[in-house]
């Protein structure tokens, strides 16, 4: 990246010489263009001619967003790494970041799937909270203490903070061997924090104690080694603090977040090969949308599922077994051979920052065919299918993300989406964005949690306890009429015994 006065002369040229150029948009109208780390220049992005809004100090964050590039690590299907330091001294763990979570974990004790831990009495800042806490999972779960220390990322921001740390002493299906990550990165908000929302994420803490701009984006580049080799790894960058020019083309298509737990987002049309599935939005988004790096495949409710299986199925003009579409079996080709040109392409629409406008996003055969190791020493390219049924909403996970530069603008409560320029494995087909188009009303897509009418409940047990009071008096008068005409028949008997006794004795 160029130093900020270079920068700043080149963009005073451009507006003296009124050379037009082709802009991003943001919500706000202006682009972040990165300097030496301390400084932000927004430039206003509507009209050209319009004058440089502020120039603002955002503080000595010390990083550029160049030098963070290519700071995350993984494998298929096991998630997106980063290294962090914790504690005095520092320990550096590898940890899996994760958009869709907002604890801050590590393993603290040892495991047989983890290369290290975070051992909390070798550090001499760590500090117990005296509070425990379980966070469980679909499938699997884990548990530890909360505790403090001074945590970093080596390749960010030059700051430090005294950050939350949820120390995981037990645990059950949750790491995974060989995926090289000891401990998980929440980056969503706080209200999904356990065990409650009073925990402060991570990246909270950076931006309140580190002067951090509250912004933060990912390039999630997929499969990058495509030599013959056994162990397939994926690679890509986060940015924390900022947006890197670098890692996307075009334009940058932003969707205002519904609400600040998950980055919860609403889809308000899915397509394959260009046709409409044809559903009612709201079953794309029942109940819940979110944008999860930590969830590897596309994941969509079950309706929508078999509609997008049976979709992709008629439109792929090759002969593809059913047992690949339910995810039972792989697909392989001849190293290079893949033939992507057979696979239709697909189109999630997102709603735009308004409630009239809508984008779409396209997802190439390359993103929802996720690639994976043969087991046999690499002598195939094979595949899995990437898209999922689901329980618990749509989750577009990391195999959508890695066609595009994905900006969580959480100062906005936006969450952009621009075309990556992260190499492909198919130049004829790749993902972009498109838009905004019109939409009449896309909140009429979100799904909402149906809400019992009070009003209706209570009239009804008003209603019930009338019936119920009138039943009682009903039983009243008759239990009333019953002992009267038991008194009356009890005299009468009376009178005919006395009749009797004086009948007896006139004899």
């Amino acid at each position: 990246m160029c130093e900020f006065s270079a920068l700043a002369t080149g963009l005073l040229v451009v507006l003296w010489t009124s050379v037009c150029v082709e802009s991003v948009s943001s919500p706000s109208g202006f682009l972040r263009i990165p300097g030496d780390g301390k400084k932000v220049l927004r430039i206003p992005l509507k009209r050209i001619s319009r004058e440089i809004s502020e120039d603002v100090l955002e503080g000595d964050v010390g990083a550029d967003p160049s030098a963070q590039e290519d700071n995350l690590r993984g494998k298929p299907g096991q998630g997106y790494y980063v290294e962090m330091a914790l504690g005095t001294p520092p320990q550096l763990l590898n940890i899996l970041v994760d958009t869709g979570s907002s604890n801050f974990a590590v393993g603290a004790a040892p495991h047989p799937f983890l290369n290290k831990y975070f051992d909390r009495s070798s550090s001499s800042t760590y500090m117990d909270s005296q509070k425990s806490v379980y966070v469980p999972y679909t499938q699997g779960n884990w548990k530890g203490s909360l505790g403090t220390d001074e945590v970093s990322l080596p390749s960010g921001p030059n700051v430090t903070v005294r950050a939350n740390i949820a120390s995981i002493t037990s645990s059950s299906n949750f790491f995974i061997n060989g995926s090289n990550w000891e401990g998980i990165l929440g980056l969503a908000y706080s209200e999904i924090a356990r065990p409650d929302s009073t925990v402060e994420p991570f990246f909270d803490s950076m931006v309140k104690e580190g002067n951090i701009p509250d912004i933060f984006s990912m390039q999630l580049c997929g499969t990058i080694d495509q030599g013959n080799t056994t162990d397939i790894s994926v690679g890509g960058t986060m940015i924390v603090g900022g947006i890197d020019a670098d890692l996307y083309e075009g334009p940058i298509m932003y969707s205002s977040l519904r609400r600040e737990w998950y980055y919860e987002v609403i889809i308000t049309k899915m397509e394959v090969d260009e046709e409409d599935l044809g559903m009612d939005c709201k079953e794309y988004n029942f109940d819940k949308t979110i944008v999860d790096s930590g969830t590897t495949n596309l994941r969509v409710p079950k309706k929508v599922f078999r509609k997008v299986k049976e979709m992709l199925d008629a439109k792929t003009d090759i002969d593809i077994p059913p047992e690949f579409w339910t995810g039972e079996d792989l697909m392989c080709w001849k190293i290079g051979s893949t033939p992507w040109e057979h696979f239709p392409p697909m189109g999630i629409y997102l709603q735009g920052t308004s409630n009239s406008e809508e984008f779409k996003l396209l997802i190439s055969p390359q993103q929802y065919m996720r690639a994976v190791s043969d087991g046999l020493g690499r002598t195939e390219d094979c595949y899995k299918f990437a898209i999922t049924s689901s329980d618990t909403g749509t989750v577009i996970g990391a195999v959508v993300m890695e066609g595009f530069y994905v900006v969580f603008d959480r100062a906005n409560k936006t969450v952009g989406f621009a075309k990556s320029t992260c190499g492909v494995r198919d130049t004829t087909q790749s993902s972009g964005v498109a838009g905004p188009f019109p939409h009449s009303n896309t909140t009429d897509c979100a799904y909402t949690v149906p809400q019992e009418d009070t009003t209706v409940l209570m009239m009804v047990a008003y209603v019930m306890a009338g019936i119920c009071g009138m039943c009682m008096l009903l039983l009243v008068v008759m239990l009333g009429q019953w002992q009267v005409r038991r008194w009356r028949r009890s005299l009468d008997d009376c009178a005919d015994d006395t009749s009797l006794l004086k009948s007896n004795t006139s004899y």
